[in-house]
């Protein structure tokens, strides 16, 4: 089980081998999923991650943090705030033009906040 620092550092190795976005969101997927079953899973999101390298993952992940702390009734955590992890330009995650409208209507709050959009389901294993 990983906490947000370890998930920021598999995304920034992702991104140094130049992989696609779908393991990036894989990754992503995992720690949520593994944070939901966490017995103390406030402790895996405390911690201030390392930067990715890509200011549009760094937003990514503070939205995810706040967005989970929100539905887990946890305190959302001081570095999610924090103006670097606020895009000043919008990053739909899905490159296909025709999913942004969804994306725009499913994205978690927290998440579109930071210019990010990505729909929820993108975000949960199944």
């Amino acid at each position: 089980m990983w906490n947000v620092d370890e998930l920021a550092g598999f995304i920034a190795a992702s991104l140094r081998r130049g992989e696609g976005d779908g393991q990036r969101i894989r990754y992503v997927r995992q720690f949520l999923a593994d944070a939901a079953r966490a017995g103390s899973p406030a402790d895996l999101i405390a911690t201030t991650p390392r930067p990715t390298g890509d200011d549009r993952w760094d937003a990514l992940l503070a939205g995810i943090v706040e967005d989970f702390a929100f539905h887990h009734h946890l305190a959302v955590p001081r570095w999610t705030l924090e103006p670097s992890r606020f895009l000043d330009t919008w990053w739909f995650v899905s490159s296909i033009p025709d999913l942004h409208p969804t994306a725009m209507v499913e994205t978690p709050p927290a998440v579109a906040n930071r210019g990010v959009f990505i729909r929820r389901a993108s975000l949960i294993n199944v």
